[in-house]
């Protein structure tokens, strides 16, 4: 009996462990449910649950075939926009991508290392495995310009690079944004464009933000898609793309290991506009230029921030943590800098983060 009860024990403590560990969540993400979104029935275009294996995260497709990837092991499946599984597979030397992106033939992902895949999913070869200077989570094609874009380290650092891994351009969107993305997709559709759009797992664990690519800013639209979901809301792929015989673009993504899902793109640019009060503080640096000290004027409502200073490969230079009352004025020693561009990143505990760019000269 003693035996038979250690053994359900064991079992039980199997399944926790499993259903523990089925997500890929940003080691220092804010999901509150509660946060203050605009939430909206959404003008969905389809959704169907994740149903090929454990671990779902990666997604893309190539208009008909959905293709999804497992974060913590090597299996790739293909499914049509209703759910049906028609394939899994694996393909020697691929394994644990996160987020895909498709430039028409081939497919890109990595599996949080210095180093991207070039695949062709539908006869299942692995192309080129291909070296850089960062750990890529999050891809996206740029067909514009032939190029990837990608990001790293759960942040929105986002880095233009060509195929051979080069990077060509980095930068950290200023305004309100969110921390914890996970996935992205490049926007050439919608007017005033090109944009990035990320997915995040800050907030209520699954909002799409907008990026204005030529003035590196995020625009003020977030989507919450948390209510999508039936069980737990971690972000995991993104993707935008034309289904079918349907004549809307749509956005899409993955709600990791829950539901894979696709809004009327048109649609997701109406949504929802932010404003920077009701999350993060009024920011200004000066002087910018900068030889020795960076002032730093900021109002809040959350008393506890982190400050990060970051240079332009996204690598953290200075990490603080701030206690604000209402209204500061903080300075930072910038001396031992080398000159060059930087970012100034201010977080709340809410999730959300306000970043601003600086120039440190001689």
């Amino acid at each position: 009996m003693k035996n038979i009860l250690l053994i359900l024990i064991c079992l039980f403590g199997l399944n926790t462990f499993a259903q523990q560990n089925q997500v890929e969540i940003a080691p220092n993400s804010n999901v509150n449910p509660d946060a203050i979104i605009s939430r909206d029935t959404l003008n969905l275009q389809f959704s169907f649950p994740c149903t090929a294996f454990v671990g779902e995260y990666g997604v893309n497709t190539n208009g008909s075939d959905i293709y999804v990837t497992q974060w913590y092991g090597n299996l790739i499946a293909r499914y049509d926009e209703f759910g049906t599984v028609y394939d899994t597979f694996s393909i020697p030397g691929v394994s644990h991508i996160r987020d895909l992106a498709y430039d028409g033939q081939y497919y890109y992902g990595s599996p949080f290392e210095s180093f991207f895949y070039i695949l062709d999913l539908d006869n299942k070869v692995l192309i080129d495995t291909i070296h850089t200077s960062f750990q890529i989570r999050g891809m996206a094609y740029d067909p514009d310009n032939d190029v990837l874009w990608a990001s790293e380290c759960w942040f929105p650092m986002f880095y233009k690079m060509d195929k051979q891994g080069n990077i060509l351009d980095s930068w950290l969107p200023s305004g309100i944004t969110l921390d914890a993305i996970s996935g992205l997709a490049y926007d050439n559709n919608s007017p005033d464009g090109p944009f990035l759009w990320g997915f995040s797992q800050d907030s209520t664990g699954a909002i799409i933000i907008k990026y204005d690519i030529a003035n590196q800013a995020q625009t003020g639209n977030m989507i919450d898609v948390s209510t999508l979901a039936t069980s737990g809301y971690y972000a995991g792929g993104l993707f935008i793309q034309q289904m079918g015989n349907r004549n809307e673009i749509v956005i899409g993504g993955m709600i990791q290991n829950d539901l894979v899902f696709a809004l009327e793109l048109g649609y997701a640019n109406q949504m929802v506009d932010i404003e920077s009060h009701e999350m993060l503080p009024s920011m200004e640096i000066f002087p910018n230029p900068v030889q020795d000290i960076l002032n730093l004027s900021i109002s809040s409502q959350d008393q506890e921030l982190s400050c990060r200073i970051l240079n332009q490969t996204g690598q953290i230079i200075q990490d603080h943590k701030l206690n604000v009352n209402s209204s500061s004025n903080i300075s930072f020693n910038t001396s031992m800098l080398e000159p060059g561009v930087y970012f100034i990143q201010i977080s709340s505990n809410k999730g959300y983060s306000i970043a601003k760019k600086f120039l440190k000269i001689k």
